[in-house]
């Protein structure tokens, strides 16, 4: 069996009713699972390769816990209009009713128009019925955060945390390997019939976090150098800042990697071969690899690297089973 490579896939389009987004990564199902560009496992998809692989495509100790799950999905969003006021379930209850993973997830702002807002958890404790009334007399945004967005801004979003964006801007995401999503509000597009969208208020209320916003999760500024701008039992993301080349000691992860290039350019070498990634584009380090090499181009490079902590020892899970 030949020996892996670090792995670019075809992006896909996916429009919605506030813009759109791209889906760089993902590996969640069989009608959306990423499709190789490049190498010998060009036109092959990330599951399939998982399937054959296993564990020198995500580290060993990763398979044994995930099995052929592949656990992160990497998008760009391109938010013109208002995403709806929504929440994601955690793995708990994800698991429980729908035999799926939960969505925590992170953003990280690329782009901001003067008139970008990003809604993020409430400005003090609530409860559920003050939420619901406030949903269904649209003032739900007054009870929330708001944050005029810059780009480099980072927030973490633990799934339970309420959460909306808007006004043009756009966004690299990390999120769990998941597409539940409960909406709350849409911003008055659920009473018209052309633009209407299936609501999950009632659905949503068991599963959010009605605590006061925790405004650390968030880094207002553009992190500079190497610095962990979130990190969860789903996944450590770090801001890489690079202006020269960065060795990169596959063996001390012990799992995947996944560099999403926001700025510049770079060279991933592995192996004696160059692997180009261009600002806009993804790639997929199997963990099987040695050491790496990361060049940045002349004008320096800027990405978010993407791994996952090792597993519990305990055999607890609270994730898909798998079939």
């Amino acid at each position: 069996m030949k020996k892996l490579y670090p792995l670019k896939f075809k992006p896909v389009w996916k429009p919605k009713a506030w813009g759109g987004e791209w889906w760089d990564l993902c590996g969640f199902n069989d009608d959306d699972a990423s499709i190789v560009a490049e190498g010998f496992l060009a036109e092959n998809d990330v599951a399939d390769i998982l399937e054959t692989y296993m564990g020198d495509l995500v580290g060993d100790e990763i398979f044994d816990w995930h099995n052929l799950h592949f656990p992160l999905l990497v998008k760009r969003l391109d938010v013109q209009d208002r995403l709806s006021v929504q929440v994601h379930p955690d793995d708990r209850v994800a698991a429980e009713r729908f035999d799926s993973y939960g969505k925590t997830e992170f953003w990280y702002v690329t782009e901001a128009g003067p008139d970008a807002r990003i809604f993020m958890g409430f400005r003090e404790d609530i409860d559920a019925e003050k939420l619901y009334k406030a949903c269904q007399d649209c003032t739900v945004d007054q009870l929330m955060n708001v944050f005029i967005p810059r780009p480099g801004d980072c927030f973490f979003i633990p799934a339970g945390t309420v959460h909306a964006a808007g006004g043009g801007l756009k966004i690299a995401e990390i999120q769990e390997s998941s597409d539940m999503t409960f909406r709350l509000y849409d911003w008055g597009r659920e009473h018209n019939p052309a633009t209407r969208r299936e609501m999950h208020l009632d659905q949503a209320l068991d599963c959010i976090d009605y605590k006061k916003y925790d405004e650390s999760a968030c880094h207002r500024y553009r992190p500079e150098g190497v610095q962990v701008v979130a990190q969860c039992e789903q996944f450590v993301i770090t801001s890489l800042d690079l202006h020269g080349p960065a060795k990169v000691p596959m063996e001390s992860f012990r799992s995947f990697i996944i560099y999403q290039c926001l700025e510049g350019g770079l060279v991933v070498k592995a192996d004696g071969a160059d692997y180009p990634l261009a600002a806009g584009e993804t790639m997929l380090v199997p963990a099987s690899l040695d050491n790496l090499l990361l060049v940045p181009g002349p004008k320096g490079a800027r990405l978010l690297q993407a791994h996952l902590p090792q597993p519990p020892k305990e055999d607890v899970y609270d994730g898909p089973k798998p079939e």
